[in-house]
């Protein structure tokens, strides 16, 4: 029942589009543009209503036994795979024209040469594009007989992304936010570590004599630790201080030896 309400609706809708057409003959346009939706992999309604019919697909149609729903591959004097830009889309262009060969029994025709062209239509003077406009053009004349007088040449080049920033900088302000953030989040680790080694120092002050100064035990490699020894009180606070000097190396591990020296100077 769904079925046929579905071919109820094309027919009623092709009365329509039949109606349209004739309206537009009947003022007397030289080139009639039809443009359907998306019409599905079994809906070839549109051939009915074109001379010259074009189908337009994306390279992203999944595998290519998929190819083998598509109508339109058995009915298109023309197909288009635009957004040629994506990833795959050369493998997508050799699918469908071999899809295309076995659907026409083309076999006599080189690959090279069926009607299958790679487009970029967002972007301006698209090698692609201009091969589809001058082989619809030639398709025209050689349906209608009227010549076009189309002068355009075609060059072999093929459609190409054109970036205005390389693909490889396209992240670049993302990229500096990071930086940013990963150089905030390596001060704030720094800070963390270094709060860290203030307070084991402030102990080991604590603990030995008050006459201990910056000057006496601070070096480009840590703390001296003989010198903290020889100012301990008595051999529980010597044991006491070699626990604190040990534990200040292994955390001075994780201090990055550039602001081990600014806290030097």
């Amino acid at each position: 029942m769904r079925s046929l309400a579905t071919r109820q609706s094309n027919l009623a809708l092709s009365k329509y589009v039949n109606e349209a057409i004739q309206v537009l003959k009947a003022a007397e346009f030289d080139l009639i543009i039809l443009e359907t939706s998306g019409i599905g992999q079994s809906d070839t309604e549109i051939i009915e209503h074109s001379d010259t019919s074009l189908y337009v697909m994306t390279p992203e149609f999944g595998a290519a036994t998929q190819l083998e729903k598509i109508d339109m591959l058995d009915f298109a004097d023309l197909v288009a795979i635009n957004k040629f830009d994506k990833r795959g889309a050369l493998d997508a262009m050799r699918d469908v024209k071999k899809q295309y060969m076995r659907n026409n029994n083309l076999w006599h025709v080189h690959m090279d040469d069926m009607p299958i062209f790679g487009t970029i239509a967002s972007q301006f003077n698209d090698p692609g594009m201009n091969t589809l406009y001058k082989r619809i053009m030639d398709k025209l004349v050689e349906k209608t007989g009227v010549d076009l007088k189309s002068s355009m040449e075609i060059t072999k080049e093929m459609s190409e992304k054109i970036f205005v920033i390389p693909p490889s900088r396209i992240r670049y302000l993302s990229e500096i936010s990071e930086n940013n953030r990963a150089y905030d989040k390596k001060v704030d680790d720094q800070v963390v570590v270094a709060q860290k080694l203030y307070g084991i120092y402030q102990t080991i002050f604590s603990v030995a004599s008050t006459s201990l100064s910056d000057q006496d035990v601070l070096s480009k490699n840590g703390l001296d630790n003989d010198e903290i020894l020889r100012f301990a009180q008595n051999d529980t606070d010597k044991s006491f201080l070699k626990l604190l000097v040990a534990q200040f190396d292994k955390v001075k591990l994780n201090l990055d030896p550039l602001n081990w020296e600014i806290i030097l100077n």
